[in-house]
């Protein structure tokens, strides 16, 4: 059976932000995104002549990630407390 992704979906989302950060998809940590983060963040901060809206999609994914590792953590954790 064929399932149409919507751009809109949290899944595309986050693979959009993996794939934007080099990330493999759900294999990275906490440091893996920030160290990811800066290395894009030093050409697309607009006093690094980059623009303010690529700066914001930025700063957008990351916390995408941020939050979806804090998600699979909480999952993680109540499976192993039940």
């Amino acid at each position: 059976m064929f399932f149409r992704l919507h751009r809109d979906s949290q899944w595309w989302k986050l693979h959009t932000a993996a794939t934007t950060f080099g990330l493999p998809g759900g294999c990275y940590t906490r440091g893996d995104v920030e160290v990811a983060f800066r290395r894009l963040a030093r050409k697309a901060h607009p006093d690094a002549g980059g623009t303010c809206e690529a700066f914001d999609t930025l700063v957008a994914q990351r916390e995408l990630l941020l939050t979806d590792l804090l998600v699979r953590d909480f999952r993680v954790r109540s499976k192993v407390a039940r």
